[in-house]
């Protein structure tokens, strides 16, 4: 999967840089959304000292640490994901047993792959069964080369997005030990705290402070129930095949490059 490179420079680069933001920053952010939550309806009168506290700290390169944080735990855990599924995405639809691209569409991909690295012996059926780890390698090459013709985000926007939302769940499945933990711990505290108010016939908890609560214990139950391997292997074998896809587009732009190419030798 592509890694933006912009994310790396800065707190402005990295709120400008739609990977980074999406697929770095908002899962480090929605870890840190219940405390936010509870902060602003329990303790209203230090929620400014809390957003000037975040700010300060911002400055400081907070952003670019939450980022880096989520994609470092995204990363450490990503072979855990592909030896669940059997391999990476992109390189287990390359394989002649793998049914998730019909032979047609593989065999012209082939086709394509074959003239652009004529150096690359890609296996047969037998030689994949025979050696499938040397198989995956030749296929994991493949891959490597297509994922540097292909960052022009533009040109293959589709792309572009499908790597951002698998970014984004393998990032926020990455996280999950400590999303769960806090969203756990504030739920069952701000409840405690309720319950608390209510037993010992001090003023009720306003309604705000009822709604976020439970609005933090469906997070705790999002974390446990969706973010799961098989969420986030949905959009890593759509970026997968998209990935293969570029194939055909870069075909069609090398086909229009040789068509003006002869056009302006003949002239």
């Amino acid at each position: 999967m592509i890694e933006s490179k912009h994310s790396l420079l800065s707190p402005v680069a990295l709120l400008l840089d739609p990977y980074g933001r999406q697929a770095r920053l908002y899962p480090a952010l929605i870890v840190i959304l219940p405390i936010a939550l509870l902060i602003g309806t329990w303790f209203p009168a230090l929620w400014s000292t809390w957003a000037a506290l975040v700010s300060l700290a911002s400055s400081f390169g907070l952003i670019l640490l939450l980022s880096q944080v989520a994609r470092d735990r995204g990363k450490q855990r990503e072979p855990e994901l592909y030896r669940a599924w059997g391999g990476k995405p992109s390189v287990a639809a390359l394989r002649h047993c793998d049914p998730r691209i019909d032979d047609h569409t593989k065999a012209r991909y082939r086709a394509f792959l074959k003239g652009q690295l004529p150096h690359l012996a890609l296996p047969t059926a037998e030689e994949e069964r025979a050696d499938p780890e040397g198989a995956d390698r030749a296929y994991e090459s493949v891959t490597a080369w297509l994922l540097t013709q292909t960052r022009d985000t533009k040109t293959f926007s589709i792309l572009f997005r499908e790597n951002i939302s698998y970014g984004f769940r393998r990032n926020l499945w990455g996280l999950k030990p400590l999303g769960v933990t806090i969203a756990l711990l504030a739920a069952s505290a701000s409840t405690a705290f309720m319950l608390y108010r209510y037993s010992s016939g001090q003023p009720a908890p306003t309604p705000e402070i009822a709604v976020v609560t439970l609005l933090v214990w469906l997070l705790s139950i999002f974390w446990i129930a969706v973010v799961t391997r098989s969420w986030v292997r949905l959009p890593a074998d759509a970026h997968g095949k998209q990935l293969l896809t570029a194939c055909d587009t870069l075909n069609s732009l090398n086909a229009r490059k040789d068509a003006r190419g002869r056009r302006t030798v003949n002239a």
